[in-house]
Formats: C-alpha cells, structure tokens, sequence
C-alpha cells in the first residue's frame, strides 16, 4: 500500500521523478529479422505506425492508432515485438516494468505514469513498452484503496490523452503486454478497442527459425536435424527454445575444454580460444531435462478461450 511521503521539497521530488522517468529511455537495436514469424503481430504493429505518420490527402482525418495490448504466454517476443518497432521508427523506447511505476509513496505511481507520457510526447516519436501490464491496471473492486483507483484513473486518462493527438510529430505509441489478459480493468481494455494482439507459442515454422537462429546463425553446428528438434519441442516458447540452445551449446563447450575451468586470471582466460564442435544427441538430451516449458496445455487453452471472448 502507498503510504504518505515525508514532508519534503515538492520541486526537488518532481526533479527525482523526472531522472527515474529518464533512466528508462533507450534507444532499441532488435530488428523485425530478429523475431521469428509472428507475421500478425508485426503486420498489425506496422500498420499502426506505418498509417499513423503517414501524409494524408488535403481534408482526410485519420485518428491514429496509439495504443496495442500483445498477450499471450510468457517467452513469446511480446518485448522484441516492441522493441522493433521502435528501432523501425527510429523513435525514444521506454522499457517499463509496472514494478518501476509502482511507488510506495501515496500519489506517486499516479504522478510517475504522468511523467512518462509528458517525456515521451517531449521526445517523440516514442515508443512506451508497459510489460506486466495485469499489474498496473488490475480489475477494481470495492476493496481497493484510493491509490490502485488513482493508478488505474490516470492510465485512462493517459490511454486517451493518446487518442487526442493528431501531429504526427508528437505520435508517442503505447504497447503494453501481458501474460494475464483476463485480470486487466475492464475500461482499460476497452480503451485498446481491437488491438488486443494474441502473441501466440511458435509454430513447428516458428519453431524452425528460432532452432537455426541460436544455432547456426551463431556458429553451431548441430549433428542432430533441426527437423527432428523442431518435433521434440512443440509447446515450447522462443525463449525455452533459446535456453535449449544456449544449455546444449554450453555442454558441448565444457566437454571439449574441460582445460578452462584450471585457468586462472582474466588474461589467461581471454588468451584461450575456445574448441567448437557439431552439437549431439547427448548435448541436446542434457537440455532437454533441465529445460521445462513455461506454458502448460491448460494455461494455453485459457488463452484461447480468452481470445475467442475478446474478438467476440
């Protein structure tokens, strides 16, 4: 719960919200190759921004489209999808974690999701990513206290404060994300109107293109066929398949420089160049048991249903 802050300097307070708000900014390097399909989800994000400062013909209005909701299970590229489309625009990314817009102090998480949005309209165009979204705007009850209210009240008035501007030179576009749809307010999602974005598990496709990026696309041979690991590993998100590949390239590096663990000191570690071998049955096995995937069929099936409500 927020508890009343210590009498102090009101101008010297807004100066720490405005360096915690500035810290976030960041400029990203992920790129639309970097993500594996999800061909929807960036046409979708494209064409939100693509049509939003795009020139228009004398006397044609569009209202621009600012806000996108990406869910879906954990691991899927709902951060790479964002990030792209920031570096595709060449635009100020804020990375925010609801943990870094949740004060303490009563009134200040309020106060902090408004200086986000009045710093990324000053350096616009921007891109805001809200991840853990389910924990900034969660469903109200009677039982909550003033300050989740005032949270809540202040990211619809945000939400469409967004929908008000129409210079493209101010476009400032929110993607928010969540492994939890189901728990977020109501009248938060109605403010994302149709662009709630179903960020699924990758498909066997997918599934291909994230195995032969971690793999070979970094150096690694496999000698076991990518068609065969692409079988084994349905129900796996793209971060599950990235930490197979990262395990199984780790035990093979072992096996074949056992030597390494008797160096000693920083020099003598970056003299030595490591042995690289094709990846075996044997490395990708020692993965497959320490590597569980994050989404259950039940939680999946969750999804679904949840997406089939949405779209109702």
């Amino acid at each position: 719960l927020e508890q009343q802050n210590p009498a102090q300097n009101e101008s010297s307070r807004g100066d720490e919200l405005q360096a915690q708000i500035a810290a976030l900014r960041t400029r990203a390097t992920t790129t639309w190759d970097d993500i594996g399909n999800l061909s929807e989800c960036k046409i979708a994000i494209k064409s939100a921004y693509a049509f939003a400062l795009a020139r228009r013909p004398a006397g044609v209005c569009h209202q621009p489209v600012s806000k996108i909701l990406l869910y879906g299970p954990p691991g899927t590229g709902k951060t790479m999808l964002a990030a792209a489309a920031s570096n595709e625009l060449d635009a100020t990314f804020y990375y925010v974690k609801a943990s870094a817009m949740l004060s303490k102090w009563f009134g200040e998480s309020s106060r902090l999701i408004s200086v986000l949005y009045q710093d990324a309209a000053a350096h616009a165009p921007a891109v805001i990513f809200l991840e853990e979204f389910d924990a900034l705007a969660p469903r109200r009850s009677d039982s909550d206290s003033g300050a989740e209210r005032r949270i809540v009240s202040t990211l619809l008035a945000e939400l469409d404060g967004l929908s008000q501007v129409t210079q493209r030179a101010q476009y400032v576009l929110t993607i928010a994300a969540t492994n939890l749809p189901w728990d977020i307010d109501p009248a938060i999602l109605s403010r994302f109107g149709g662009r709630l974005l179903y960020v699924p598990l990758p498909d066997a496709a997918s599934r291909a293109q994230i195995l032969d990026k971690n793999l070979r696309g970094r150096g690694y041979e496999t000698k076991v066929p990518l068609e065969e690991l692409v079988a084994r590993t349905d129900g796996f998100s793209g971060r599950d398949l990235a930490n197979l590949c990262t395990i199984a390239v780790e035990r093979m590096e072992l096996e074949h420089n056992p030597q390494i663990l008797d160096l000693k000191g920083r020099e003598s570690l970056s003299r030595y160049e490591l042995r690289i071998a094709p990846l075996t049955e044997e490395h990708f096995a020692y993965a497959f048991a320490r590597v569980i995937p994050q989404t259950r069929p039940s939680e999946l099936q969750r999804f679904e249903t949840w997406q089939r409500q949405a779209e109702r």
